[in-house]
């Protein structure tokens, strides 16, 4: 990744231009001009073109992601209760940063061929597998199970924000993680 104050500005602003949203909008690279208060050329000096400035964003939302997942991991603590506080950590992501949310986990028809991998998010389902193995809880689930499921709390969150909903989102991913097996 490129560095320098009008590289990172450039970007930090598309992030925030993106993390509130309700409904999926990418930022254009003119709305992040305007955002720093610089002209279009000046983007276009550090982003050439919408797609350069679409990866990057995916890149530093995949990032912002891990990061935020994985400052939860504690290895001292059980296999179990570090899986429900990576559960957590996902949840409070994801609805702290629903236009982020939705750029990263259900936009990949709009990116096109914008929509990048990043080995990070495979490597933390890894993790989660390897977590789940150590659990001697009989469950079945895997990474991708969980991933579905907190997707789905998240997602449904995000979406339906008028829903007068039954349980809190936490309570919702506990039911979940019991379900499997995963009571701490």
């Amino acid at each position: 990744m490129r560095t320098g104050s009008l590289y990172d500005q450039l970007l930090e602003a598309a992030m925030t231009l993106a993390t509130s949203r309700l409904s999926l909008s990418i930022p254009s690279l003119r709305s992040v001009a305007r955002e720093c208060g610089v002209t279009a050329s000046a983007v276009y000096r550090h982003f050439p073109s919408q797609s350069s400035l679409n990866r990057a964003m995916v890149q530093s939302i995949d990032a912002s992601f891990v990061a935020a997942l994985t400052a939860t991991d504690d290895p001292a603590r059980a296999s179990v209760e570090r899986l429900r506080a990576l559960a957590e950590a996902y949840l409070r992501w994801g609805l702290t940063n629903p236009g982020l949310y939705q750029l990263r986990f259900e936009s990949a028809d709009q990116l096109g061929p914008d929509f990048v991998r990043t080995e990070a998010a495979d490597k933390l389902l890894a993790h989660i597998d390897d977590l789940l193995v150590s659990v001697h809880s009989g469950t079945k689930a895997t990474a991708e199970d969980l991933w579905v499921g907190l997707h789905g709390v998240v997602s449904m969150r995000i979406h339906k924000p008028d829903r007068q909903w039954n349980t809190d989102a936490a309570a919702q991913v506990d039911k979940l993680l019991d379900a499997w097996g995963l009571t701490a």
